[in-house]
């Protein structure tokens, strides 16, 4: 809008102009004339012109409570512009921090439908220069792309993420002993994969539950209740008795606390990066394969030394405590998470699952089928390395390395995709890396039945499996941008993917024939083609 259209809206605005534009010099010298002649023109009700003789006294005095009056209400006007072109500066959305109904410059900017009017002349420019490489919200709100705090927070999020959901790496460990030992009488191994299904599945779906929650609390308050009760839980379930027991531990309330401890931190990234988020991404995601590194090994040389899985469910219990607390201090947010709002949480939360402007979007749409069935893939590949390689002949000792090994990836792997991602395009790397794990699967992992090939096939899937996790909060912040929108979005994302987590794991072992000499050929063939059919979308 020209700032001429802005004053033509404001009451009181084109008298002024036209009161400025009619002092002219010229009217000046034809006033000062009418003075000396002691004559002013009026017009009458016929149109006629009418010389009226006015004492010059009577005359000055109007005269200058005209132009007194003329000059007030100028300078009322232009205060009154002023006061409208401020009003029509709406600020950028706060990250998570407005409610959906009062965001209307985020929803706008996710319609693509906002007008120039509505935008400082910053606001403008930036939105002059959009290419549609990133959303709007973020040409407008532009996070700085590091600083300091910004990659120590993003080297934060990758401790939290090792000591909480990494330690899923070494579910392999745990699922490879409670299978081969029968250690809780009448346990069946659905009831084991269960347990890794649901810290990963489960905890997953009750992120949007985390996130909602820092949106009326503060976010290092929701994460050390998780934090705490992830300690519990690991020192409880070492206490565990029955299957039941180890799987309501170990399996719900553990997952409850993963979500609560790492939950928050999907939305902290997004604040401190744009251009750069890819790879800020990787490195917080690279936290699955440093705890693979950190717990594999151990994990299993507690249980040989000990014969008991008890003391390794303590040392971890004990090592996250510790960790998750030095850096839940440390984290920092670019904004603030916390909303007032009058309704009930309960109704807010709601209101996260019912967002349909988002849910309705295809990029959208495409990003949620995808995580879907990659899950089912990304599970299978993490959990099953270690039982597969007893299943062809190695020993323990012999599948905590091909475990170790595929954490060591993972943890140089996840950075690298994200580096990747940035300088060729997310999509792009998203969908090569899929497909090459879904074809490897098929035409490589079913043939290995050596302990060296296993080395191999584990290096380079770890090397790939994380391309999820490293993806898909950069691409729906790329989609919808920022504020309620990511929220809402990443919430859904969230949601669909758990359940192929939970269950994946127990198909994996269900298809698995034993005394066959291709046990896992069945998972093998799901893990490739859930994979190659989530690259199609």
């Amino acid at each position: 809008m020209t700032e001429q259209n802005s004053r033509e809206n404001i009451p009181g605005s084109t008298e002024m102009v036209s009161s400025l534009r009619n002092d002219t010099p010229s009217d000046s010298y034809s006033n000062a004339g009418s003075l000396d002649s002691d004559e002013e023109v009026v017009n009458n009700e016929n149109d006629t012109q009418q010389y009226t003789a006015v004492p010059i006294t009577g005359t000055l005095s109007r005269r200058i409570l005209t132009r007194t009056s003329t000059i007030v209400d100028g300078i009322r006007d232009d205060n009154n512009y002023a006061s409208h072109r401020e009003s029509m500066v709406v600020p950028p959305a706060p990250f998570g921090s407005t409610n959906p109904e009062e965001d209307h410059l985020s929803r706008k900017l996710s319609l693509g439908g906002t007008k120039k009017e509505h935008l400082t002349k910053e606001d403008t420019d930036a939105l002059d220069s959009y290419d549609g490489e990133f959303n709007k919200q973020d040409m407008i709100d532009r996070p700085p792309d590091g600083t300091f705090w910004g990659w120590l927070s993003a080297v934060c999020v990758c401790f939290i993420n090792t000591f909480s959901w990494g330690t899923n790496s070494s579910f392999g460990v745990f699922l490879n002993y409670y299978l081969k030992t029968n250690h809780f009488e009448g346990a069946t191994m659905e009831d084991f994969a269960l347990i890794g299904g649901l810290n990963l599945g489960l905890s997953f779906m009750l992120c949007n539950i985390a996130n909602s929650l820092v949106r009326r609390f503060y976010y290092k308050s929701v994460m050390v209740v998780g934090i705490v009760l992830l300690v519990i839980c690991y020192l409880c379930a070492a206490e565990a008795k029955t299957i039941l027991q180890l799987i309501m531990l170990q399996g719900l309330l553990l997952s409850i606390a993963y979500a609560f401890a790492a939950g928050p931190c999907f939305v902290i990234i997004p604040t401190w990066f744009l251009k750069r988020r890819s790879i800020a991404n990787g490195i917080a995601t690279s936290g699955a394969g440093l705890a693979g590194i950190v717990f594999s090994r151990p994990t299993q040389a507690l249980i040989n030394k000990t014969g008991s899985y008890k003391w390794a469910l303590r040392m971890i219990g004990i090592v996250c405590g510790v960790m998750l607390s030095i850096s839940t201090m440390l984290i920092r947010c670019r904004r603030s998470l916390i909303v007032k709002a009058d309704k009930p949480f309960w109704k807010e939360l709601l209101g996260n699952f019912t967002r349909w402007d988002v849910y309705r979007q295809k990029p959208v749409l495409c990003l949620v089928s995808w995580n879907f069935l990659y899950g089912i893939s990304y599970t299978i590949l993490l959990f099953s390395m270690s039982s597969y390689a007893t299943d062809i002949g190695l020993t323990y000792e012999q599948g905590s390395m091909v475990t170790t090994v595929q954490s060591i990836a993972q943890f140089i792997g996840r950075p690298l995709l994200g580096v990747v991602s940035d300088y060729f395009g997310k999509v792009n790397v998203t969908i090569i890396i899929t497909v090459l794990l879904g074809v490897l699967s098929m035409v490589y992992w079913i043939f290995v039945h050596s302990y060296a090939s296993l080395i191999v096939f584990a290096f380079i899937s770890g090397i790939m499996v994380g391309v999820n996790w490293v993806n898909f909060t950069p691409l729906c912040a790329d989609v919808v941008g920022g504020g309620d929108d990511l929220l809402a979005a990443v919430s859904f994302l969230c949601l669909i993917g758990g359940p192929p987590m939970i269950v994946a794991e127990i198909i994996g072992l269900k298809l698995r024939r034993d005394g066959s000499s291709k046990p896992f050929l069945y998972c093998q063939i799901l893990v490739g083609v859930a994979a190659l059919v989530s690259a199609a979308f």
